[in-house]
């Protein structure tokens, strides 16, 4: 895993296939810009909270009968 640290308006290229420029940054959030091709997926992975961890292991639900 590569960490960096970047400043609005700066990029950060990988390979061939996107281009991510840090847009805007207020406190904890930050605005990304991705440069790629369609043919490339971009997906958002969410950090699990508490209740999205509990109901992908079933707890919290009714115990079976």
């Amino acid at each position: 895993m590569l960490k960096l640290d970047i400043k609005p308006g700066e990029s950060v290229r990988i390979g061939d296939i996107a281009v991510i420029t840090l847009e805007d940054k207020s406190g904890k959030v930050a605005r990304l810009s991705i440069d790629a091709d369609k043919s490339v997926p971009i997906t958002r992975v969410e950090k699990p909270t508490a209740a999205r961890l509990a109901a992908k292991v079933g707890l919290g639900a009714a115990p079976p009968m």
